[in-house]
């Protein structure tokens, strides 16, 4: 009996053989190689990047509370501004009833009047609880222009009565 050796059959089972070592070990290492690279990435995450977000997370964390904060002041704030547009417009209605009394009064009791208002003025202002002559202060002017208006004619006539008064006093000679 003749045997033949089928040389043909043993070159083809060899590669088939070293393909399948290969892609054994390929894979073998493949799966290595992801697994240490996962376990290095991870040792990266816990030591550099976890600290990163938890200090992130804080400042995150402090700056919602600042703002929160922030955020009551001006609602306070806003409240506060409310009540005293109220108290201001309060006093300009007992202001404007007194003045509209006073336009009918005569010249001494308004006199009288811009007087004692300029002591109260200039006290106040000592006092550094008003910045200006209430008739020249601008939330004035730009909300009550005619009440301004009004205590600055009084104002001017006032002063206007007081000059002639005072050239009066020195025109007149002394009697012997």
């Amino acid at each position: 009996m003749s045997y033949q050796y089928d040389y043909n059959a043993e070159a083809t089972g060899h590669v088939i053989g070293l393909r399948r070592g290969y892609e054994q070990g390929f894979e073998a290492g493949e799966v290595a190689g992801w697994n240490k690279a996962m376990r290095e990435w991870n040792t990266e995450v816990e030591t550099q990047w976890n600290p990163l977000v938890d200090r992130l997370t804080a400042e995150r964390d402090e700056a919602i509370r600042a703002r929160d904060e922030l955020l009551e002041q001006v609602r306070h704030a806003g409240q506060q501004t409310r009540k005293w547009h109220n108290a201001f417009y309060s006093v300009l209605c007992a202001l404007d009833s007194a003045m509209d009394v006073l336009q009918h009064a005569p010249q001494d009791m308004r006199t009288r009047m811009i007087l004692d208002y300029a002591k109260r003025a200039e006290y106040m202002k000592e006092k550094g609880w008003i910045d200006s002559m209430p008739q020249e202060n601008s939330v004035l002017r730009s909300r009550a222009r005619p009440t301004a208006d009004q205590l600055q004619g009084w104002w001017d006539q006032v002063l206007h009565h007081a000059k002639k008064a005072a050239e009066a006093d020195r025109t007149q000679s002394p009697s012997p």
